[in-house]
This record gives C-alpha cells, structure tokens and sequence, in this order.
C-alpha cells in the first residue's frame, strides 16, 4: 500500500494492484501534460497536469461505489473489492491517450485539416478516448488481466474499452460508464473541485463528501437520494460557473487558439504527427511542443512563451453573432494570414437530457426522477456558446480586422 498526500482529497491510498500502471511510463507521461491547456496563462496557479487528475479520479471512483454499495443494498451484490478496483483503474487511465495541452490538441486536429487540407483522423474531443484504448489494448493489457483476475469479469481488456468507448455491453459496463462519464461523475467532481483550486477562484466548489454519500444504484441507474437534490444544483451550477468564467475566460480562449494553430502548423511541417505505436505516444509531451514553437513563427513563440498575447475585438460574439458568421470566410482569412487571424469558438451544454442520458434523483416515495424534472434550477439551464476574434498586433488595421470589428458592433 501506498499513500499519495493530494491538495484536493487529502490522502490516497494506492493499492499494490493498481501501482504498476501508475509507474508505467506510459502513464508517468500524464506529469508533462497539463491539464487546461493554456489557462495558466491567465490563471497563474493552473500549473497542474493530468496526472493528478487522474489520480483523484481513480480515488473518487472508489468512494463512489463503496458508497454505492452500502446505500443500495441487495441490487448491487456484484460490486465487491475487486470490481471496485478494475473501475476505479479504469478510471484511473480515462485520460490517459491525452495529447500536448489536452483538449488544445484535439483542436488543432481539426485546424489542420480545415486549413491546410490534412487528412488527420479527427475524432473531436474524443481523440484521447481513442489513443487511450489503444494504450489499454496495446501497453497496460498485463495489469489490467492481473487486476481483473479478482473479478467475474472474463475479458478485462474488453470490459475496460467497453467503458472507455462509451459502448457498454452489459449491466456492470453501464455502471462503470456512469461511474466515470455521466453528468455527475468522478471525472467531473475531481476536475471541477482541482481546477478551481488550482485557478484560485471558488466557482468549482460543491459538497463532494455530501455527494458521494448519498449515491444510490436504482433501476440500473446512478441517482443521489432526494435529500441531495441541492448538492446536485450546486454540482452543476458550479460546473456551469467555471466554464463561464475560467475554461471559456476569452484571454485562455485567445492563447488556446493560438497554440492550436502552431501545433496544427507543426502537423502540417510534419516536425510532430498523430501516433501510430504505444511507443511513439511517450514522446508527446507539452515540451516537445515548446521546443518547436519557433518553427512557427516568432509571433506564436512570442505569445506563448513570454505572454505577448494577439490583440482580441473587445467584444464578445454571442450566439445573435456567430449565426452571422460565414465560416468558410474564416477559413480562407486564416489561410490567407498564416494565423495571425483568428477565431475561437466556445460551446458546452450544462445539462441536457437525451434517450439514456440523464441524471436522476431518488424520491422518498421511491420513485426514480430526472433532474430536470423536479429542479426548476437545472431544467432552466441554457447552453453556454460565445466565440472570440483574435488577431496580431502587425494586422491591426487591415481591411479583414476593420470588419469583424464593425460586425462585432453591430451584433449589440
């Protein structure tokens, strides 16, 4: 047994079954990518990486089950220590196939197939769902048999793509889905309550020791009892709060956008590329990155590296705006100016429900409702969508910025 003493859960008891991934390089690499891109830029403490993250995950993980399993009784008999453990490790590598900069990357896969006619795989904000199956499969299949080896489960390696794909097969899959990719989840708690640390802001904070233990496991469903029904609200109120002020903040947006086209630049020079082994994954690191951002140019290293950010339109584009928007315009702008114009758009959906996606509470009079359908609060929810006009200093008075600066007044 060892213990990991943690800013956000206190101390983390690491069993010797789980150990061997964590020591693995391949997971050891998560220390060199951060956790929220380039937000440290604007929020100084968001040094962070995914590492930690991970490890928070896995721990919440566990608490979640265990309290699941003392709440719900008989309906959960299948989930003893050693499924905990196969879940919680599975959780442990969620993020594990992350790229450079996290989300960035997955970005700048997308830039450089639109802008300089690449034909990347893109697979959105999935990507590093995608590579990390690929490390399961490929580079953690031994740990993963031996720890499934204390479990019913008969093929580990499947169980944990299953999950990780978003394609479960059978009851305990569902559950170890919900446990990890849901509304409310151990992913979501421990990056909420660890970014808003890490920023210095309070917009993250909810009651997770309120949270966990009021979990119940009903009619195949992850539900908190009704009496947590504000812990809920707060969870994604708090979720809703950091996206506005922190993840979307327009000056993290800026540099984000920034740096997914210097790595888009860098795909297309082919001084770095998508993985095709395990191996060549070790190498994509955050320096790897820094390292290379002269290739670019001097005004992509200058605005990383020592914080000579673009310039920005001051205003915001709201949704009224960007309906306004022609994109293949953007497209051929930020083709025409080698990047230094350009546009970021922002999106998140607080809480929506869909078939087989929702969050419920459990009723006194043992009913199993939605969340939407007993809180004003969350049914009210909108999605948050605003996007940002970014451009170097060299450019400030040329005819394309002239213009979206005038669109940008007349959207208000």
């Amino acid at each position: 047994m060892k213990i990991i003493r943690d800013p956000i859960h206190g101390y983390i008891e690491i069993n010797e079954k789980v150990l061997p991934i964590i020591q693995n390089p391949l997971f050891q690499r998560l220390r060199y990518i951060r956790q929220t891109g380039l937000a440290y830029l604007v929020y100084p403490g968001m040094v962070h990486s995914r590492f930690e993250h991970s490890i928070g995950a896995m721990y919440l993980a566990k608490e979640f089950l265990r309290y699941i399993r003392e709440n719900s009784k008989a309906s959960v008999d299948f989930i003893d220590e050693g499924l905990i453990d196969l879940i919680s490790s599975i959780a442990l590598v969620h993020d594990i196939g992350h790229l450079p900069f996290s989300h960035v990357f997955e970005n700048a896969v997308r830039l450089a197939n639109e802008i300089f006619g690449l034909n990347l795989p893109d697979y959105g904000n999935k990507l590093h769902e995608k590579i990390g199956i690929k490390i399961i499969t490929q580079g953690l299949s031994k740990e993963f048999e031996k720890i499934g080896k204390d479990t019913t489960i008969s093929d580990p390696i499947s169980f944990a793509e299953h999950i990780m794909n978003g394609e479960p097969k059978n009851e305990i899959e569902r559950l170890g889905r919900l446990i990890i990719s849901n509304f409310i989840d151990c992913d979501r708690s421990d990056y909420l309550l660890r970014d808003s640390y890490y920023a210095g802001v309070d917009y993250g904070w909810f009651d997770i020791e309120r949270l966990k233990r009021t979990l119940i496991y009903v009619d195949k469903k992850v539900a908190v009892l009704y009496k947590a029904l504000p812990i809920a609200e707060q969870f994604l109120l708090s979720r809703m709060y950091m996206f506005e002020n922190v993840y979307f903040h327009s000056v993290v947006g800026m540099y984000n956008a920034i740096m997914s086209y210097a790595i888009a630049k860098l795909l297309q020079k082919e001084i770095i590329s998508l993985p095709e082994t395990v191996n060549e994954i070790l190498n994509l690191i955050d320096p790897l990155i820094y390292l290379n951002l002269d290739k670019v140019g001097e005004e992509f290293k200058n605005a990383i590296l020592y914080r000579h950010g673009f310039k920005r339109i001051k205003t915001d584009l709201t949704e009224k705006c960007l309906d306004k928007i022609d994109k293949s315009e953007i497209v051929d702008n930020i083709k025409s100016l080698d990047g230094l114009f350009l546009y970021h758009e922002f999106q998140d959906i607080p809480y929506k429900e869909f078939e087989n996606s929702a969050f419920y509470m459990y009723t006194r009079d043992g009913r199993v409702v939605t969340l939407a359908e007993i809180s004003p609060i969350v049914k009210s929810m909108q999605v948050i969508k605003k996007g940002i006009i970014i451009y170097h200093e060299s450019i400030e008075n040329s005819q394309i910025v002239n213009k979206y600066k005038k669109m940008a007044e007349e959207c208000f």
